[in-house]
């Protein structure tokens, strides 16, 4: 997520993250920031979890705290509005409202872009709606 306004973790959020991790903790690190930052609902993180995928997530746990200090600091840099490349941006229609503030900043900076929102999903559409994701794809690819 890009920084524009909104919060994207409640404050404090980083360290209980961080000391996850410190125990090596590492699905409870993925899990926790899957349900508490990113307002993933249970029976798609238990989806997830259940996927080949989950395992590369938990080898990655460790970026988590560094990416969210990371986009503290984020600003979207201006100098997009010269980028010409056609750009398909999805968002989840029940994605939380700091998913939504950011891409609307990215669709408004990218000239090219068109932005499709997908009913009724969230963060990985890919993975829950995997038919309404690929449509969107291939529609975009082949216009």
């Amino acid at each position: 997520p890009i920084p524009v306004g909104l919060p994207i973790h409640p404050p404090g959020s980083i360290e209980p993250l961080q000391a996850l991790l410190d125990k090596g903790e590492k699905a409870g690190v993925v899990t926790t920031f899957l349900t508490e930052i990113v307002h993933m609902p249970e029976c798609e993180v238990m989806m997830l979890q259940s996927q080949s995928s989950w395992s590369g997530r938990v080898a990655a746990a460790q970026t988590i705290p560094r990416e969210l200090r990371a986009a503290e600091g984020y600003r979207f840099p201006a100098q997009f509005k010269a980028f010409k490349v056609p750009t398909l941006l999805l968002l989840g229609g029940d994605s939380p409202a700091f998913f939504k503030a950011a891409i609307d900043v990215v669709h408004a900076a990218l000239p090219s872009s068109r932005l499709v929102v997908l009913t009724g999903q969230q963060h990985v559409a890919m993975n829950t709606a995997p038919a309404l994701f690929l449509n969107e794809v291939l529609t975009f690819i082949a216009n």
